[in-house]
């Protein structure tokens, strides 16, 4: 059996989904070595990952149109898709969803084609894929129940971490808290900028990183002297900020998973989190938790920081439990389970 990869991602801004994919491909190219990562001629980065570029077409019409063509008439394969989405028209295809945030119908979190178009596609590849990952027992619930797909066909694997050097600790004039992906409204930082009084008297500052991805709706971000907007900033340079945070706030209303949570515990950095499911699943009681929308609650979340420790003990664990490599081992068991 011949294996391709979907490698839409090396063509889009790095977030959190784009970051498993590179992860998981590493390790599935070391047990598949024969497997073949395809991607549109234009990529966002330069890529360490081994790839062969095809098509003239970029974004969703690559995905939908040249890459199916390629594999056309090709013999016993099959194509792995590890960010949501996937060809519609092949039937040999495993993928991987990692939440249904687009499916949160009271919610404006992404622009309407987006949204539209997501909740078009993911029902029907779900519906025909020969197996459906996913990255929590939190997202394979959601999908049983948005989709009436027997769980039998949804298999859970833990997400990973990328290796992380070790960053400088630097002095900072002032003590602040990190929160990631501020652009994206499901990360709800309008609702802590609206509470900054709260992380001002506690003596922080804060500091936001951009994410500019196109998919997300909107939002206003009110000036204030004690904020910082960063935007396209190296692995280096965002790992520093991580490790001398006093502390990462993640305030989502909607999550998968959470990777800048775990990047976070890794390297000791206390986590202030809302109270979500998917996170305690992940977590347990590492992060300090707050009820959403509820001041008084993140008021004394703020107030822990200072007695929040995340043992070196906590962090072997972390990456022992969240291996990209146990994850790409689990896939190709399922994989090779399968009847071509």
């Amino acid at each position: 059996m011949k294996v391709y990869i979907n490698g839409r991602f090396l063509s889009q801004e790095r977030s959190g989904v784009q970051y498993f994919a590179s992860g998981i491909v590493h390790e599935l190219m070391n047990l598949y070595p024969e497997a073949v990562l395809l991607s549109p001629k234009k990529i966002a980065h330069d890529s360490w990952l081994r790839h062969q570029k095809i098509g003239f077409l970029n974004g969703v019409l690559w995905e939908q149109i040249s890459l199916p063509l390629f594999l056309l008439g090709k013999k016993d394969h099959i194509l792995i898709n590890l960010c949501n989405s996937a060809p519609l028209f092949l039937t040999n295809n495993i993928i991987i969803v990692h939440d249904l945030a687009f499916e949160q119908k009271s919610k404006k979190w992404f622009n309407s084609n987006f949204k539209k178009w997501y909740q078009f596609l993911i029902p029907r590849i779900c519906k025909s894929a020969r197996l459906i990952f996913t990255v929590s027992q939190f997202s394979k619930k959601e999908i049983e129940k948005h989709y009436t797909i027997s769980g039998e066909r949804i298999k859970v694997i833990t997400n990973g971490i990328l290796e992380i050097k070790t960053p400088e600790i630097k002095k900072t004039d002032a003590p602040y808290l990190l929160i990631t992906s501020i652009n994206d409204p499901r990360k709800n930082v309008s609702w802590i900028i609206k509470n900054m009084d709260i992380i001002s008297a506690n003596g922080y500052k804060l500091v936001m990183i951009k994410n500019n991805s196109k998919v997300f709706a909107d939002i206003n971000l009110t000036s204030n002297p004690n904020i910082q907007v960063k935007e396209y900033l190296s692995n280096k340079a965002y790992f520093e900020l991580l490790k001398n945070a006093s502390a990462l706030l993640y305030p989502s209303e909607y999550e998968g998973f959470g990777i800048p949570i775990l990047e976070s515990l890794i390297l000791g950095t206390p986590v202030i989190a809302s109270n979500l499911e998917v996170f305690q699943e992940s977590f347990g009681t590492l992060p300090i938790y707050f009820e959403q929308g509820n001041k008084t609650s993140f008021e004394k979340a703020i107030e822990k920081i200072k007695y929040s420790k995340i043992s070196v003990e906590d962090q072997q664990q972390l990456k022992e439990r969240f291996n990209f490599k146990r994850s790409a081992q689990e896939m190709v068991k399922q994989i090779d389970a399968l009847k071509i």
